[in-house]
């Protein structure tokens, strides 16, 4: 079964989405200076503006984080979307596969106990959520628990980021030469969270 198949099942399930970080993407149309030209966004956390996406004629899994480094605002963590399920049911949330890029395996194995120790006044129903959303993606998908570290860290060396299209505002926000040269009008445009995150105009943050 393809990726997109697979993430209309996910979005299919009665669970919880949000507990595992992965709300839907409410509008299509809200994107940020370094989401790739035609990418499917199809969730976020709603923290730092980071998102996922699908690219055009792609199974792999994105993950597009505007507070990243210019190599590494968009990158792969998953070869499709069952894999990306696998290392999902690893971490419990996507948190530390969107944060991977810039870990080491100790910093990453901490993060996963800080996060499985994390208590806080009325977290009860999230955790269950959790939990049961967990559950029933393994039972729906047939998939088990995946160690994503290494695995990440080699998808990520293996990707060029000069196979990516952005946007004239990804060259306007990083003061980078535009290869189009283009001299049209651009959209008007705001910034939300910091300097180096910006958003087009009349969109709200997820």
């Amino acid at each position: 079964m393809s990726t997109r198949e697979d993430l209309r099942r996910f979005y299919a399930l009665e669970i919880n989405h949000s507990s595992l970080g992965l709300s839907p993407w409410k509008d299509p149309h809200q994107r940020y200076f370094c989401t790739p030209e035609g990418a499917e966004i199809f969730s976020g956390p709603g923290v730092d503006g980071i998102h996922y996406v699908l690219l055009p004629e792609d199974e792999r899994v994105f993950c597009v984080d505007p507070m990243a480094e210019e190599s590494t605002y968009v990158l792969p963590v998953a070869e499709d979307f069952q894999e990306f399920l696998s290392f999902l049911l690893f971490c419990r949330d996507e948190s530390p596969l969107a944060q991977l890029w810039r870990l080491n395996e100790s910093e990453f194995r901490r993060l996963l106990e800080e996060n499985a120790q994390n208590r806080w006044p009325g977290c009860e129903e999230t955790l269950a959520a959790q939990s049961a959303a967990l559950t029933a993606i393994a039972e729906t998908f047939g998939s088990n628990p995946r160690d994503p570290f290494f695995k990440i860290k080699e998808l990520h060396r293996a990707f060029d980021p000069a196979d990516l299209v952005f946007s004239d505002e990804y060259y306007d926000v990083l003061g980078l030469e535009n290869p189009r040269n283009t001299t049209s009008p651009k959209p008007e445009t705001h910034y939300v969270l910091s300097a180096s995150i910006r958003m087009k105009t009349g969109e709200e943050r997820p």
